[in-house]
């Protein structure tokens, strides 16, 4: 590994990871950066609405992880997202804080009432968009683009331009529209897309060609209609975007956009980015799951019930020989634990651990005889047994010895 992080000698990646063959194709510019937009994109899910303090406090926990920009809402949205967007500036948190806008005057005047940091102008130049949308020509797009741009910047705002559905965009006339802006102002452009719609390979061309032909750093808002936001994400990274917004457990539009953790992981362990506090993960996940009215995925990445949960009988050997064998990062790393479940596909290794977990001490021949009589009792089952039934299961099994627990 190539970072400090005081897990290093307990991440076991790919070692092609860090080949020299592969590390030479990156064209990163920069320490990348995360522009979380969970209470801004967040609340496009269907379904979810956060209140006031729920924000402040996800706003909070994100700081704590050491996010470089929060997109805190959209503050013309209404009156209730204004006042939290407020309440959030006022916390003074490290991160930026960030106020959505549309390319509309009184948008614009929103995020500054709100005194955020920057403002992340939205404004789609694919003429899917400009035609049935927007319903104007490219030269009014980019006079009003121009013009929302200059307002802006006369408040003295950092502006992010979010260029929606630029992945379906003309790539002469995106160039065109990027530099355009970023000579009326913008600090740094954003690629969108918003319908999910590219693939790593198209958007490592995408970016490359952004970035060699328009003098500002390039975001990535990549959402994850074809399963693919967060390699676009990554593909975008080795082509140099130095900034990537995401959402906590990828909440947003549809299929939602790249998750903030899941970001977070991998640039850590498989590209050596060691800057943001990974334990409080599994934590900021679970507050926004709650405010949220959601359940976690068992199976989701980096912060799933299953993700360090063992049962088959070969892999809890594994494990409990040496953790890296079927872990290539520890369960503390994201805030979470190591767990063995006990069913028909567990062996004598992860009977013997769990009867160690609660101070029983049994013969080998006894512990044999335990893990067949549990793997009787499993046949009809449909799930694992939990650890008040494998306590029972032991002491139906020492009670047919005439012993009790």
């Amino acid at each position: 590994m190539s970072t400090k992080s005081k897990y290093n000698d307990r991440i076991f990646v790919s070692p092609y990871c860090y080949h020299e063959d592969v590390v030479k194709t990156y064209r990163a510019n920069g320490e990348p950066g995360i522009n979380d937009a969970t209470l801004r994109e967040g609340e496009q899910t269907p379904g979810v609405v956060f209140k006031p303090e729920e924000k402040v406090k996800i706003a909070s926990m994100l700081d704590s992880i050491g996010i470089d920009y929060i997109e805190a809402g959209f503050p013309a949205s209404s009156t209730a997202d204004k006042e939290a967007v407020k309440r959030i500036v006022r916390l003074g948190l490290n991160a930026k804080i960030c106020g959505f806008s549309r390319a509309v005057k009184s948008d614009i005047d929103a995020v500054i009432d709100c005194d955020c940091d920057c403002i992340v102008l939205s404004f789609p130049p694919s003429d899917i968009h400009i035609r049935y949308k927007l319903r104007m020509t490219r030269e009014e797009y980019l006079r009003r683009a121009v013009e929302a741009v200059e307002y802006a910047k006369s408040h003295g705002l950092f502006i992010i331009y979010s260029a929606e559905d630029s992945t379906r965009a003309e790539l002469s006339w995106l160039k065109h529209v990027f530099n355009e802006i970023v000579a009326a102002g913008v600090d740094r452009v954003r690629i969108v897309d918003t319908l999910g719609c590219i693939t790593p390979t198209a958007m490592r061309f995408l970016v490359e060609q952004i970035r060699a032909s328009v003098p500002a750093p390039v975001e990535v808002h990549c959402h994850n209609d074809h399963g693919l936001a967060l390699a676009n994400t990554l593909m975008a990274y080795e082509a140099g975007a130095t900034v990537f917004s995401t959402s906590v457990l990828g909440l947003g539009e549809r299929a939602g956009i790249a998750p903030t953790e899941e970001v977070i992981l991998a640039l850590h362990n498989l590209y050596g980015v060691d800057k943001y506090i990974t334990e409080n993960l599994a934590s900021l996940c679970e507050e926004v799951a709650r405010a949220a009215k959601l359940h976690i995925w068992p199976l989701k990445p980096v912060i799933g019930d299953n993700v360090f949960t063992h049962v088959s009988g070969i892999h809890q050997d594994g494990v409990l020989k040496n953790p890296i064998v079927y872990e290539s990062f520890p369960p503390e790393m994201v805030g979470r634990r190591r767990k063995f479940l006990l069913s028909k596909v567990s062996g004598r290794a992860a009977v013997r651990a769990k009867l160690k977990e609660y101070g029983i001490e049994l013969s080998d021949e006894e512990v044999n005889e335990l893990t067949n009589f549990m793997k009787d009792l499993s046949v009809n089952r449909k799930s694992a047994f939990t650890d008040e039934e494998f306590l029972e299961i032991v002491r139906q099994f020492l009670s047919s010895r005439g012993r009790h627990l």
